[in-house]
């Protein structure tokens, strides 16, 4: 599963290091919390990706095909088969790898393996309100805001409202045709 300038891949020798170091950038702990941040150790983030025989939870992690460093990683979580739906999770914890359309390329190719290799219908995610540069790229691949989940979110004294986003197959199709 590759794009352009990013391909998802296993987790490798290291990787979780990286991500152990990563999870402490301000601005990437306040998006992936709804509640109190609980930093992973090493051999959470092993634990995380080590279910390689899940038909429910999906993890890659996001290379650089430019020299194949790693800049983050992307699941598909709580997949319904009955339902063919699931949860898109994505970060990129490196401030210095945002912006760059690293993100939109690597949800790209996991909405690829959802629609065309699993057969899902929908995906959905959720976001805080106030992350206005992921809201961004999700609209701007298609993802269509269905609901707010009003004040649920509370960061440094003030509450933010959470968003749900879905997109459907049928609509991901239209959008790449």
């Amino acid at each position: 599963m590759k794009e352009k300038k990013v391909y998802l891949a296993e987790l490798r020798e290291g990787d979780s290091d990286l991500f152990t170091k990563w999870q402490w950038d301000e601005a990437f702990a306040e998006g992936i919390s709804y509640d109190v941040f609980h930093p992973f150790q090493k051999k959470d983030w092993e634990k995380m990706f080590d279910n390689s025989e899940s038909n429910e939870d999906f993890h890659y992690t996001i290379r650089k095909i430019s020299d194949d460093s790693l800049i983050g990683f992307i699941s598909l979580s709580d997949v319904l088969l009955k339902n063919r739906r699931g949860e898109l999770g994505i970060g990129i914890p490196a401030k210095e790898n945002r912006g760059k359309g690293y993100g939109s390329e690597a949800i790209q190719c996991l909405l690829r393996f959802a629609f065309d290799h699993l057969g899902l219908h929908k995906i959905n995610l959720s976001v805080n309100a106030n992350n206005m540069p992921a809201i961004h790229v999700y609209e701007s691949l298609g993802f269509i805001r269905e609901g707010i989940n009003r004040q649920a979110f509370f960061h440094e004294g003030t509450w933010y409202d959470i968003y749900d986003y879905g997109l459907l197959q049928s609509e991901w199709r239209s959008k790449i045709d």
